[in-house]
């Protein structure tokens, strides 16, 4: 994947070609008869940190690329993820209290049902940005500002405590 900032998509022949093949060999008792296979991929970068969106495509063998139960309208969805390069701004941010997922989502939500696939990729780019946002200015950041100001507060006391013990008396 050269391309940054863009989509790199599977050709309808690939993409059934990879479905024939894994209907050809999957091992139906261990991994059933459904499943998903990437049809598109993209690293973006936005100031300056780098994330994944993926599209996977719904089949089962009896019906081959169809929609993943009642109601959804696409028979793919999206996902937002990190690659190499970025994660151990992850590992860093995994670390601070509150903060459960970062570059780590999908549309496989009902609110996600009624939306095309392109909606789907905006929503996940909308996740994707908001995180990298809040790096700088929101939930991480003033999480980690918080944290910074009670380490503050806790190194005056300790220095206050240590310089009360010194002028304390010997016996």
């Amino acid at each position: 994947m050269k391309t940054k900032n863009k989509l790199i998509w599977k050709s309808q022949e690939e993409q059934l070609k990879e479905f024939e093949k894994e209907k050809a060999t999957r091992d139906r008792k261990i991994y059933g008869r459904d499943g998903k296979i990437l049809v598109a991929e993209g690293k973006f970068v936005y100031k300056g940190v780098a994330y994944l969106i993926k599209v996977l495509r719904y089949y089962n063998f009896d019906d081959g690329f169809t929609t993943m139960g009642r109601g959804r309208i696409s028979d793919s969805h999206a996902v937002v993820e990190y690659p190499d390069e970025t994660k151990l701004i992850v590992d860093l941010v995994s670390g601070i209290e509150g903060v459960y997922e970062f570059l780590y989502y999908d549309t496989l939500h009902s609110f996600n049902d009624k939306q095309t696939i392109e909606e789907q990729i905006k929503v996940c780019h909308k996740w994707a940005k908001e995180d990298i946002n809040s790096l700088f200015n929101g939930e991480i950041s003033d999480t980690l500002d918080k944290s910074i100001k009670k380490l503050q507060e806790l190194k005056t006391k300790l220095k206050k405590i240590v310089k009360d013990i010194g002028k304390t008396p010997k016996k």
